[in-house]
Order: structure tokens, then C-alpha cells, then sequence
């Protein structure tokens, strides 16, 4: 039953990270700024987008690894199966009309900042460790 309930919450801690995500996305693509296309958004709106990718991505990696029992940066890790899953739906969807590269930067992008949040959580974890010298 242990092994069960710990199955649980690490597929519990991966899908609350995707939906932080999901949800941190939206709020900032569409809620913030209506919408980002590459050739119809400002390059502020287009810095302000990666920002809030940067930000959503390093919470839902965070997110991820608190929830988890045990290994918080293989739980960030796994929030990368359904963004992957996301991200190959979009494209063969044909949803997106901006240029393929432009998609996959920004799932790159979302990507690379969930692992960076589950580091960051794993090292905190640790607790201070020796330093090295500079």
C-alpha cells in the first residue's frame, strides 16, 4: 500500500507541475497579453512572454519537486513527458501559425527552466554542503 501511495503522489507532483505550467502560460500569453504570435507580437510582448515562460516553467519544476516524496529533480524531470506531449500535439495540430523554430524555443525554453526549478529545489533540499573554493 506504501508503494502505491508513493506511486501516487509522484504522478500527483508531475501533473500539478504540468498544470502550473499550463496555467502560468495562459495567464501570460493570452490573459496578459492577448495572445503571442512571432509575426504579429511587439518585441516587448515577445520579452515579456519569455520572461513569463522563464518564471512559469522554473515555479512548475518547483512545484513538481516539492510535491514529491523522494528524488524532487526526477519529478521536475518527469513535468517534461507531458510538456513534450504538449508541445508534439501543437505541432502536428497545426493549432500554431508561427514558424516551427519558434515553437520549439519556447518549449525548449519551458523546458529547460522546469529543470532548473527542480535543481533548485533538490539543492535547497541538500541543505548547505561544502562550498568550493574560489
Amino acid at each position: 500500500m506504501r508503494k502505491a501511495t508513493e506511486m501516487l503522489r509522484g504522478v500527483g507532483a508531475v501533473l500539478a507541475g504540468y498544470l502550473v505550467i499550463v496555467a502560468g502560460t495562459i495567464l501570460t500569453f493570452e490573459v496578459l497579453l492577448g495572445g503571442i504570435s512571432y509575426l504579429e507580437s511587439s518585441p516587448l510582448e515577445l520579452a515579456v512572454a519569455t520572461v513569463g515562460a522563464c518564471l512559469t516553467g522554473l515555479l512548475g519544476g518547483v512545484t513538481a519537486a516539492f510535491l514529491a516524496a523522494r528524488k524532487p529533480l526526477l519529478h521536475a524531470i518527469g513535468v517534461l513527458v507531458p510538456l513534450a506531449a504538449d508541445t508534439v500535439f501543437v505541432l502536428m495540430s497545426e493549432l500554431s501559425t508561427d514558424p516551427l523554430w519558434f515553437d520549439l524555443a519556447g518549449s525548449l525554453t519551458l523546458m529547460l527552466t522546469t529543470i532548473a526549478g527542480g535543481v533548485l529545489l533538490a539543492r535547497r533540499a541538500e541543505g548547505p554542503g561544502p562550498r568550493a573554493a574560489v
